[in-house]
């Protein structure tokens, strides 16, 4: 059969083929979870699977953990290159996780990649890829805060590694890798679960083919690339052209609490955007460099929400995209310097930087669609604890704990963020049942919760990580791993909205938990007595955990949107009853004042009046904001005129007349720690510069809230506050 022209293709055909493609990475996933062992697979979901064509095109991505489309893709792509000219047969499987040779975002995230053919004609390449509870490494679980170089983190598999050959295990192969991890049986049994999720995509995508036919199918494939290359670039079209710059800061290497530039620019003209990360850091030696696979998903997965929410994922969705990442930076690091938790950190650090830089077109579009695609930004870091021992019944085992998954979502222009939303590179990650990990592992949960203290505020509140509690049960002792990247540098609002909270670890030594339990009491904070409590290191290893102690991991949330003293008073009050924010910082932060469970309307407007008189420093304002205004989208976006001068959408209210509105906003500045902490929200404050500081940017005539950025101190700023 010929291949159709571009004006052949019928679109029932089309979206057949491509809903057909979409099932089957999808169904590759299932086979996965059903044929796996380890609940970071079966019960939080830290996998991807995908198809790509001869070339590591991709021809659709299940939407598990986005980040993985970067590495998975470079993983392919290495691959094919490396075993260029090498005889390759059906039922091949090949193994890599090295994050520079192979693209893996971390050594742990281990992709197995299997040839399709057609007879003797290879068309394609399955791909799976997923967490390993361990990958050998001087550290139980992979990630690794004392190394110093990636030799120290894992067993490295680079590409070209073959695992199995015409369906069978390579034998001497499986023997090194066993031989090299703590936990050999469940290691093994994951590695055949995403051999089974290849040969589940290859039975499908063949019977798909022979259906359709070879010709058709790749014509028909080529033009779904096309289509959603063309989707994105029209969007792109409709964002100002320009130039945005914006930074993040990655915390604390793993041996120094040092704070780590990562620096974007974002050059966007016509259908085409550059994000050019050149002026962030040189590599660090220590754990949170970023692999270049890894940077190249965290991109992608921030920028698919915002430009391409509803176009099915395939290789044109990123054409319009060029990254540029300087090698031998903290995001393209080369060889020797450590990565194993790099996609957690730094990556997601990018993930935030990609929003607030293209917050600011979106803002500016006159599209009101794609305005709607600001938000306030997510917490997105995740804040681990991996446990490691021997049970009381002689087993050994490694717990990585998939609860540091629930950090809050950045709040939306017209909803709160979603609390316990995940990253936003790993979307459909799931947090473990609390029975399901007191029955695999020798631990007894004794609180888990959404964290008040954690919520960025705002006119739409950031979503709410969770904190929880646990004790050892069934074990005397563990090795405890930890890291809390999110703790001193939290994610931005948006448009007046707040920070949200940060992340940390506290372990309370030698407590009467077991007396509490034993006399029928349930422990809390409150009534927990403890010999001491320790607040853990950003990042620290080798801790032991015993029997009698209290381990307590909190997560963070997300930023806000607006400023909060827009709020509809009436879901304030509610905010309180339902446990979202405490009765003081409704009063204190949101101007509401309660009557029992309901807003006193008079009360409230009184007090933010009185709020709005201490942002302009005690002066009232001299512009009302009407109460019409309350809970509007953007009421505190600044818009330009047409006179171009900057006015306050909450009041109307002139702002200034420089190029920058920000130029003419009445700026208080604060150490964020210190500020956040007086608005009821927890980050960690930093014990050496640089500082990390809060600005808050005011509209000069009426008060409003028009914006607060998180930023570290620049040097001249140093003894100057």
């Amino acid at each position: 059969m010929s291949s159709p022209t571009s004006d052949d293709f019928d679109p029932v055909t089309l979206e057949v083929i491509r809903m057909r493609l979409d099932s089957i990475v999808e169904e590759m996933g299932i086979a996965m979870i059903r044929s796996s062992g380890s609940p970071v697979i079966t019960e939080a979901g830290d996998f991807n699977t995908a198809l790509f064509d001869p070339e590591g095109r991709i021809y659709a991505y299940s939407d598990y953990v986005q980040f993985h489309i970067g590495s998975g893709s470079v993983a392919v792509r290495n691959l094919v290159e490396v075993i260029r000219g090498e005889p390759l047969y059906p039922g091949d499987a090949f193994i890599c996780n090295d994050p520079h040779t192979a693209g893996a975002s971390h050594p742990p995230d281990t992709n197995v990649i299997s040839p399709i053919f057609q007879g003797a004609e290879l068309i394609g390449w399955a791909q799976s890829q997923a967490h390993l509870l361990d990958v050998g490494g001087m550290t139980p679980g992979g990630f690794a805060p004392g190394a110093y170089d990636c030799y120290s983190e894992a067993l490295r598999l680079p590409p070209g590694v073959k695992v199995f050959e015409r369906g069978e295990p390579v034998e001497w192969v499986r023997r090194i890798l066993l031989n090299n991890v703590r936990v050999p049986v469940p290691y093994w049994n994951d590695v055949r679960s995403l051999v089974a999720s290849n040969n589940t995509g290859i039975r499908r995508l063949l019977a798909t083919i022979a259906e359709f036919g070879l010709d058709r199918f790749r014509a028909y494939t080529r033009r779904n690339f096309e289509i959603a290359e063309q989707v994105v670039r029209d969007r792109l079209a409709r964002l100002p052209d320009g130039v945005w710059e914006a930074e993040e800061w990655t915390e604390h290497n793993g041996h120094a609490d040092d704070l780590y530039r990562v620096r974007c620019t974002l050059t966007k003209r016509g259908g085409q955007a550059t994000l050019d990360f050149t002026g962030s850091s040189p590599q660090t030696d220590g754990f949170v460099n970023c692999s270049y696979g890894a940077l190249v998903g965290s991109v992608a997965t921030a920028v698919v929400p915002i430009l391409a929410w509803d176009v099915p994922f395939n290789e044109g969705v990123m054409t319009a995209f060029e990254v540029v990442a300087e090698p031998g930076s903290i995001v393209n690091p080369r060889p020797p310097a450590p990565i194993s938790n790099g996609h957690l950190t730094t990556g997601a650090r990018v993930s935030r930087l990609i929003t607030k830089l293209f917050n600011e077109p979106c803002r500016a579009s006159d599209d009101p669609v794609l305005r709607e695609r600001t938000q306030g930004v997510w917490a997105d870091s995740w804040t681990g604890g991996i446990s490691a021992g021997t049970r009381d019944d002689g087993e050994y085992f490694v717990l990585f704990n998939m609860d540091g998954g629930g950090m809050g979502a950045g709040a939306q222009p017209e909803a709160d963020g979603l609390d316990c939303a995940g990253m936003m590179t790993q979307m459909n990650n799931m947090l473990p049942d609390v029975e399901m990990n007191e029955m695999l592992y020798p631990v007894l949960y004794l609180w888990k919760r959404l964290s008040p203290a954690s919520a960025g505020h705002g006119a739409h509140r950031g979503g709410l990580g969770h904190e929880f509690a646990w004790t050892l049960h069934g074990a005397s002792e563990v090795t405890q791993t930890v890291f809390a990247p999110s703790a001193q540098v939290p994610a931005d609002g948006y448009g007046g909205g707040l920070p949200g909270g940060g992340s940390g670890h506290l372990l309370c030594r030698d407590t009467d938990v077991w007396r509490l339990m034993s006399g029928g009491a349930v422990p809390t904070e409150e009534n927990l007595s403890a010999a001491s409590r320790q607040l853990l290191d950003i990042n620290q290893y080798d801790l032991t955990v015993r029997r009698g102690d209290v381990f307590v991991q909190w997560i963070a949330g997300g930023g806000g949107y607006g400023d909060p003293l827009l709020r509809d008073p009436a879901r304030v009050a509610q905010d309180v009853v339902d446990g979202y924010v405490t009765a003081a910082v409704a009063e204190r932060v949101y101007g509401v004042v309660l009557d029992g469970d309901h807003a006193d309307l008079a009360a409230t407007s009184a007090r933010r009046a009185a709020l709005r008189a201490e942002r302009l420093g005690g002066t009232s304002p001299a512009v009302a904001v009407p109460d019409t205004m309350i809970g509007v989208a953007g009421a505190s976006v600044p818009r330009r005129g047409r006179d171009g001068h900057w006015y306050c959408p909450a009041s109307g209210a002139l702002i200034g007349t420089a190029d920058d509105w920000h130029d003419d906003a009445v700026i208080r500045t604060r150490p964020a720690a210190e500020r956040l902490a007086e608005l009821g929200v927890r980050i960690r404050p930093r014990s050496g510069e640089p500082a990390v500081l809060l600005d808050e940017f005011v509209s000069p005539a009426c008060g409003t809230l028009l914006e607060t950025r998180v930023r570290v101190a620049a040097p001249e700023e140093v003894g100057a506050r």
